[in-house]
């Protein structure tokens, strides 16, 4: 039985507020079409120079809950390094309860490179990222991410050709988790200063299975760590606080940048006797909500941006802090975690990965070339189909693109967003065609469109999109939707509360096909949350102009479908 551990870590063991959102085994082949089923012809590529196609190549894979991973490490640091992450899933759990859990459809992919250009040919097409400066990386999208690290590079350079630094592939990888586990979670992007400075406060963490030592600078010992921000901006300009602050962060952020960042949130959390705990929830929840001011930001923290400044750089000086340690009594250690079994990475794996890694990227040539290599050396896993799909969609292929998609949805492939592309051109070719009268979509369009996309709705990530053309489709129904037809559009709400062009689609809908009360009601709740003030006036005008249906004879005085109401959202970091 796991024990019973308590970790008190305040004010992160909270919840992240309105930013927090309280795989299937691969196949070899797509199964046989059942008796009756259209046959599926799959596109044939001819490729008259195999040399553009990338070769075999030789990896080791596993995958656990939520993540598969890739390596070409040897198999001792591959094991290590699955031991460590597995205990940190628990650590997190300890942390910050609730952060780590949740399903996604597609399993987040790590990717461990060694020696060779194994980590080169995933640096950003941008060129953001320079060689010699990191040994991690970290993509996502609102459907995949990607953490990639190097256990080759044995020195991180930085703002110099001389200065440099240990790399330490660990503390990379834990910056780039928990970097991932906070975008997860969100609703809306926290500002990049405060991120920065969570996930080097995470980063930092020191752990086995008997102790968490959780904000400490230092190794405990009087010696320093990679990554402490006092010894990187010893004797160094301070960024001003205000550019610091800025919304979409500043143009530099540099190691300096990232080290002020948790310096400032380390101070505020944990420091000076926690003098500016309230002040910094305070400032984080109101930025939720109202724009960065100096004026904000001095009602919060009784300081300007200079005199917190000042603070700051004799904080960094002469760190006070209270750091937070746990200490397992005998027989309460965590769990050892349970092995994890690799085998011999299949070509259909590989492909699939680094090619979604790849475009990810921006390697968009290169990233269609290694999804197409296994598919051409005979590969037809239903997650390699499914991914070619969308891989063509993005490439504007959509004859190739529907062919793919609906082989991976015919061999139940889980991926929801090649559900909600095939709907897609189900949609727009029901669109084209339409078999009822004014251009609508008679029940059997309907009904061949909302298949796909309502087997998006079972397999997570939510999207919006998938809502999106269900509000599509029934507006162009020549069958009138039920209220709950519309009560599972506006069930995405509850998914996306802040979404205004969603917001929008799912009102005209109400509009359109007869439900005033609950456009209304719709129509009201854009005006409140909308911060554009031109899109502000268009859900008035809308609200105006239903009032009077809303209220005429025989009109129902509550809704037919249930509206949830907007919760309040304060930015980050409540108390229980």
């Amino acid at each position: 039985m796991r024990p019973c551990l308590r970790f008190a870590v305040p004010l992160l063991a909270l919840t992240l507020g309105t930013w927090l959102r309280g795989a299937a085994p691969a196949s070899k082949a797509a199964p046989a079409p059942t008796p009756g089923e259209p046959v599926v012809e799959l596109p044939v590529f001819e490729v008259k120079d195999s040399r553009i196609l990338p070769p075999q190549e030789s990896w080791r894979y596993a995958e656990i809950p939520g993540f598969e991973i890739l390596s070409q490490v040897s198999e001792r640091e591959t094991k290590r390094f699955v031991n460590d992450f597995m205990l940190l899933q628990q650590v997190v759990e300890i942390l910050m309860p609730g952060l780590s859990r949740g399903h996604v459809a597609v399993p987040t992919a790590l990717i461990l490179c060694g020696r060779g250009n194994g980590f080169e040919q995933f640096l950003p097409a941008s060129g953001s990222e320079e060689r010699y400066s990191t040994n991690s990386l970290f993509f996502h999208n609102s459907e995949r991410a990607a953490i990639v690290i190097d256990f080759a590079l044995s020195e991180l350079r930085l703002n110099t050709e001389v200065e440099t630094i240990e790399a330490d592939p660990y503390r990379s990888f834990y910056i780039a988790y928990f970097r991932f586990l906070i975008r997860r979670q969100l609703t809306t992007p926290p500002p990049p200063w405060f991120e920065e400075g969570l996930v080097q406060l995470f980063g930092a963490v020191d752990f086995n299975r008997k102790w968490i030592s959780f904000a400490q600078i230092g190794d405990g010992f009087g010696a320093e760590k990679i990554g402490d921000f006092n010894h990187i901006l010893a004797r160094r300009a301070l960024m001003p606080l205000g550019e610091m602050l800025s919304p979409d962060g500043p143009r530099d952020r540099g190691r300096n940048w990232r080290a002020q960042c948790y310096a400032f949130v380390h101070m505020c959390l944990y420091g000076v006797n926690q003098k500016y705990q309230r002040g910094f929830l305070q400032f984080v929840t109101r930025l939720g909500s109202e724009p960065l001011t100096e004026q904000l930001f001095k009602e919060c923290f009784n300081k300007t941006y200079k005199q917190m400044a000042l603070e700051l750089r004799g904080y960094i000086e002469f760190t006070v802090y209270k750091a937070t340690q746990f200490k397992a009594k005998k027989g309460q250690e965590l769990p050892q975690p349970p092995p994890v079994t690799f085998r011999d990475a299949a070509d259909a794996d590989v492909g699939r990965i680094k090619g979604e890694v790849l475009r990810l990227g921006g390697h968009g040539e290169r990233a269609r070339n290694t999804l197409i290599a296994p598919y051409v050396r005979g590969e037809r896993d239903p997650r390699l189909l499914a991914a070619l799909g969308l891989d063509e969609m993005e490439a504007g292929q959509k004859d190739r693109a529907r062919k793919f998609l609906e082989a991976a949805a015919r061999a139940k492939a889980v991926r929801a967003r090649a559900y909600q592309e095939l709907g897609r051109l189900r949609f727009e070719e029901a669109k084209e065609k339409p078999a009822a009268p004014n251009g609508q979509l008679d029940a059997a369009q309907v009904t061949h469109v909302l298949a796909p996309l309502f087997e998006a709705l079972k397999q997570p990530p939510p999207l919006v999109g998938v809502f999106g053309l269900i509000a599509d489709t029934w507006a162009l129904s020549a069958v009138p939707p039920q209220p709950e037809h519309l009560g599972v559009v506006i069930g995405g709400l509850k998914h996306f509360p802040r979404d205004t062009a969603f917001l929008m689609q799912v009102t005209m809908l109400a509009v359109k096909r007869g439900f005033p009360i609950e456009a209304k009601a719709l129509a009201e709740r854009g005006v409140k949350i909308s911060r554009d003030n031109g899109e502000q006036d268009r859900f008035r005008m809308l609200a105006a102009a239903v009032a009077r249906d809303a209220a005429g004879p025989g009109a129902s005085a509550s809704p037919a479908v249930e509206i949830t109401p907007e919760k309040s959202e304060p930015y980050l970091l409540k108390k229980p």
